[in-house]
């Protein structure tokens, strides 16, 4: 309803504005005036006096754009209110800190400590404090960018109606006339029109500066409260909102200026408006007023006052440019509102590697070096120690690689990557980080992992998502990783492997299954004679080609033929038929033909890479991850109705479980075993982890995990020992004193 009367209200006043009888000027009643003569009129007296005082107002508001201005000497009256506001806000400081205590005592500083409440609050007493001289400093650098666009290209002064559309005439001293007839009532009524149009731009104009500049007052009077809002995580948004109003007033002003500049530079160049307006002296529309219009670079006269298209199609167009000069901030401003309101301090990687410099995984720079070789499993010598716990388990070898790289190139690769998403390259002591968030009470951490998945679900398929600048945003994120991934950026591509992990889980479940197909395919070429006669001749074809192309010193054939006597299929080896066929290798053609795979695209999708090719892992990361592990098996909160002994035998088991899952031939073994870390895939996934590496992970976990349950074990025959000490001096003292009682009697007796 409101709406409608909205509509009605803005319908009627358009009908009164543009479609108002005329009025004329008072005649004999017996002598009416002769066709074609020039009589005085009210309305166009009105209607002039109308345009020659919103061009005043206009050239007074434009040369006062400054945000305030206070006599030499003069305190600023905005000061003493914005004053009385601070100490209020001083006031509520000592609330919010009962009231942060209260959290941290109910929290038990889970949410909140401390260390990180301290610098943030004394931050907020200092943009308090400082606030109105840190707003004033803003204000008046935005006045010296209006000031410089403002200048008047003419000479001294500033920009003025003289360089728009004029209307230049005395207001005292006009009066308007209008030429008598029926022959000219349209072109009086649209002459008219357009000065009431004139003078109604020129008054919003002015309108919305002088609405920016009261705006701007109140900001600064309420300034001390915006810092308030950052204070807690609740009512951030509602700081976001406030702020992303306040840039939007105090850009609107600088924009302006420039648009304005720009129109004033279009309409004095030689060009003129880029369109194509004819330069004829036809009149076609006589000039029935006394108002002369014309629009940029037009001479004025009775002969040339939007007399013919040209000249009013020009008029109309320089009008229409004025009002886009008002409208056009807005909406650019409006985008940029639109993104403040998506912007988040959380997902913003450099503001997370300002606050949060804790971790490694959100303030660790991109690795100096170049992905180096992995370690391997067997005993170093020298000055190199093996893992603590590699003498109880058993990590797989893991196969090392040459790669050759430019290591400014790929530092440089990497960190564009990492400002395009907000994503940083996790390290091993980030996995053990993120998993333990997980399962983790503190909801903070679990909504931070919960935006990661979000993030890489919005990568995977920004087409599910509604907002359409969000949509834009992330389609662009990911053309970029496509593009960088192909330049070898492995990073890129680690990315684009967990977005699609997480929202296409069935393809990597396909790469094992062409995977498997391969290794049956090596299985019958080692052994031949277990096929079929027809098949069995084309397998010894094979095979027998495989062994001229060996002793050829083909590197791919001894490759082949090494995997046949293993009868297993390795990464390495995936990736070099991939590559062999796209170049025309007859080997690798041979052996995918027989494994019947003649699209290749998928061949070397497996859900982790043979070799680690975007950073290095150290020993040192095996072993904090043991540590770490022991600190949450021993300090962490189990699950609700279990015991901690319960809790970590149940680790023991689904790690053990994850483990044999992995090492499996079986794509859905596999994939099982990808759903069991499925918490902490995406991690291990974006930061390149090998399979190799991913298993000796889960065996440190594995081997902290055991050694608590060692711990607890012993504690608990501890307890159980000393509960027998004691219950053996309680009976033995329950003993005695049974004996004292039945001696007693006797004693007396005697």
């Amino acid at each position: 309803m409101k709406k409608i009367l909205l509509v009605l209200l803005l319908f009627l006043t358009a009908l009164k504005l543009f479609f108002v009888s005329p009025v004329f000027a008072a005649t004999t009643t017996t002598l009416p005036p002769a066709e074609d003569t020039w009589v005085s009129d009210s309305d166009v007296t009105f209607v002039g006096k109308v345009g020659a005082r919103s061009g005043q107002f206009l050239d007074w508001t434009i040369s006062n754009y400054s945000w305030s201005y206070v006599s030499p000497g003069a305190q600023n009256p905005l000061a003493d209110f914005w004053s009385q506001i601070r100490n209020i806000v001083y006031a509520f400081f000592a609330i919010f800190i009962l009231i942060t205590a209260f959290i941290m005592i109910i929290s038990r500083g889970r949410n909140i400590t401390v260390m990180r409440f301290v610098p943030r609050f004394v931050l907020i007493i200092l943009l308090v404090t400082f606030s109105f001289a840190l707003i004033q400093f803003i204000y008046q650098i935005i006045d010296v960018i209006q000031g410089f666009f403002l200048k008047n290209p003419d000479g001294a002064g500033f920009i003025s109606q003289k360089n728009l559309l004029s209307i230049s005439f005395k207001y005292q001293d006009f009066l308007g006339y209008r030429k008598y007839g029926v022959a000219f009532d349209e072109s009086a009524f649209i002459s008219i029109l357009l000065v009431k149009l004139t003078a109604a731009t020129y008054y919003v104009m002015s309108g919305v500066l002088l609405i920016r500049k009261i705006i701007l007052w109140f900001f600064i009077i309420i300034s001390p409260i915006f810092p308030l809002l950052l204070l807690y995580a609740p009512i951030r948004n509602t700081g976001k909102i406030w702020v992303g109003e306040f840039f939007r007033w105090l850009l609107y002003g600088p924009l302006f200026a420039i648009f304005l500049a720009g129109l004033v530079g279009i309409w004095r160049s030689s060009a003129n408006i880029p369109l194509n307006f004819a330069k004829n002296s036809d009149v076609i529309y006589p000039t029935a007023i006394n108002i002369l219009l014309g629009g940029p670079q037009q001479t004025l006269s009775l002969t040339n006052s939007v007399n013919n298209k040209d000249t009013f199609a020009l008029y109309i167009v320089a009008l229409l440019m004025l009002w886009v000069v008002i409208i056009l901030p807005f909406l650019l401003l409006q985008i940029f509102l639109d993104y403040l309101k998506t912007f988040s301090l959380n997902e913003n990687s450099t503001v997370r590697q300002l606050l949060e410099r804790g971790s490694s995984f959100i303030s660790k720079p991109p690795p100096s070096s170049p992905p180096g070789t992995p370690p391997s499993s067997h005993q170093p010598s020298g000055m190199a120690r093996a893992i603590p716990f590699s003498s109880k388990i058993s990590i797989p070898e893991i196969k090392t690689q040459s790669i050759n790289a430019n290591v400014a190139n790929l530092r440089s690769m990497q960190s564009d990557v990492m400002r395009l998403t907000n994503i940083s390259l996790p390290t091993m002591r980030d996995i053990a980080k993120f998993e333990t968030a997980s399962i983790s009470t503190n909801m903070d951490k679990r909504a931070e992992l919960a935006k990661y998945h979000e993030t890489l679900e919005r990568i995977a398929d920004p087409k599910k998502i509604s907002s359409s600048i969000e949509r834009q945003k992330f389609t662009s994120i990911k053309d970029k990783l496509v593009q960088e991934g192909q330049k070898g950026n492995n990073f890129a591509n680690s990315v684009l492997t967990a977005a699609n992990a997480i929202n296409k889980p069935e393809e990597v479940v396909q790469a094992q299954k062409e995977t498997f197909r391969l290794n049956t395919a090596l299985q019958k070429l080692a052994n031949p004679n277990s096929a079929n006669i027809q098949e069995r001749q084309k397998l010894l074809t094979v095979k027998d080609q495989l062994k001229k192309a060996q002793e050829a010193g083909d590197p791919l054939a001894i490759s082949v033929l090494n995997a046949m006597q293993r009868e297993n299929v390795d990464e390495s080896l995936k990736e070099k038929l991939k590559e062999a066929k796209d170049k025309g290798n007859s080997v690798a053609s041979m052996v995918l033909e027989e494994a019947g795979l003649t699209d290749i695209s998928n061949l070397s999708a497996g859900p982790f890479p043979v070799v680690n090719r975007v950073q290095q892992v150290s020993l040192d990361d095996y072993e904090s991850v043991r540590k770490m592990w022991e600190e949450n098996y021993q300090h962490l909160e189990p699950p609700k109705q279990q015991d901690r002994n319960e809790w970590i035998n149940n680790d023991v088991n689904k790690i053990t479980e994850a483990i044999n899952l992995l090492v499996s031939t079986d794509p859905q073994n596999v994939k099982k075993g990808m759903e069991s870390v499925g918490n902490i895939l995406p991690f291990l996934l974006i930061g390149g982890f090998s399979q190799t590496e991913v298993i000796a992970y889960l065996k440190a976990k594995l081997e902290a995990a055991k050694s608590i349950v060692g711990k607890l074990k012993q504690n608990q025959e501890e307890e159980d020992t000393m509960l027998g000490v004691r219950e053996k001096e309680e009976k033995a003292k329950e003993m005695t004193e049974k004996a004292e009682i039945s001696e007693g009697p006797e004693k007396d007796l005697s």
